[in-house]
């Protein structure tokens, strides 16, 4: 089954197929855990990061609860950008239960082995109901949908590859989708999931050129169209963004995700009215999910000249989303803002 496409935060639909994921090593990228429950009765820990199914953070709180069979549960929610902890751990394996929105994540559970002194690291890929990006209506055709045209031996190694998705492995990831493609060239959850791969990366061209065979095979899929979208945007292809989330937008319109990027790509091309029908469609449909959208509406009124306007939308941002992705980025401008105010 989204976003540096570092949007990420927002993207609760990015069109992937992915599951949760346990890597036990350090990531140094991973933001400090936020205040974690503790027992206080051990030394070993337990932190990590809940990430779209994309593999893009969340932006917004995810309550997360660790048990064991002695312990009923302690709970503790992610901080802005999807981090968690629980620290003073007894040694012991524990299930780790996380809870996004049920109307689009897929209940996640975890087992987990903490030895002593251990630091377990977890990076934990939501995934979205139904295994699909779009809901079926007519002729569209969603990327969940099984194909029984697919091979057996491809689609152990779809499967295989899905598995290393989950556990962090994203070189050998992409080894085995291109063997399912190998076996079966027309596989579109295939197609799709190793662009998201690439885009992981940010490996662009190689992202779209498996988003482009994924059309291809069926033109009525959402979850290709919003990918590319993503890619082209991150290339500074507005225009060929907007066409890509114009078809995506056809084919599901209810899906924040494709507004929020097609508001980006009419921002970057000077379409203010555009810009902010799009943008102001994803804040209302995504909510608090969405709160980069604030830092793109503030962006829109600095070119309309509000300054006033620019300013409470940085604001909004900033509290919603402290330590978010462009959190450095909107304290600049603000400080611009007032100085050229002064």
């Amino acid at each position: 089954m989204s976003f540096n496409l570092r949007i990420f935060q927002v993207c609760v639909l990015f069109a992937i197929l992915a599951a949760a994921g346990v890597v036990n090593a350090q990531d140094d990228n991973m933001p400090p855990p936020p205040p974690v429950s503790s027992n206080g009765s051990g030394t070993g820990s337990i932190v990590g990061r809940i990430v779209l199914p994309s593999g893009h953070p969340v932006n917004g709180r995810v309550r997360i609860t660790l048990s064991t069979l002695e312990i009923p549960g302690m709970t503790t929610y992610t901080d802005n950008n999807g981090g968690f902890g629980f620290r003073s751990l007894r040694e012991g394996n524990y299930v780790l239960e996380v809870a996004a929105d049920y109307k689009l994540y897929e209940p996640i559970s975890e087992q987990v082995r903490v030895n002593r002194g251990m630091q377990v690291v977890m990076m934990i890929n939501l995934k979205e109901k139904n295994s699909s990006i779009t809901k079926t209506a007519g002729d569209v055709v969603t990327a969940g949908e099984v194909d029984p045209r697919v091979p057996s031996d491809a689609k152990k190694e779809y499967d295989r590859a899905t598995t290393l998705v989950r556990e962090g492995n994203t070189a050998q990831a992409i080894a085995h989708f291109k063997r399912a493609l190998e076996i079966y060239s027309g596989y579109l959850m295939a197609r799709n999931d190793l662009g998201v791969q690439y885009l992981k990366l940010k490996q662009l061209d190689a992202a779209a050129e498996q988003f482009e065979a994924a059309i291809e095979i069926n033109p009525r899929v959402f979850n290709p169209r919003l990918n590319l979208g993503i890619v082209r945007v991150e290339q500074k292809k507005f225009m060929d963004a907007i066409d890509q989330l114009t078809h995506a937008l056809s084919i599901d319109s209810a899906q924040p995700a494709a507004h929020l990027y097609f508001g980006i790509a009419s921002l970057e091309t000077d379409e203010l009215p555009a810009a902010e029908r799009e943008l102001s469609k994803a804040l209302s449909m995504g909510q608090a999910e969405y709160s980069i959208v604030h830092f793109y509406l503030a962006e829109l009124n600095t070119k309309k000249g509000d300054r006033d306007a620019a300013i409470r939308e940085l604001k909004t941002y900033l509290e919603a989303s402290p330590n978010g992705e462009k959190a450095a980025q909107s304290r600049a401008l603000l400080e611009e803002l007032r100085r050229e105010h002064n």
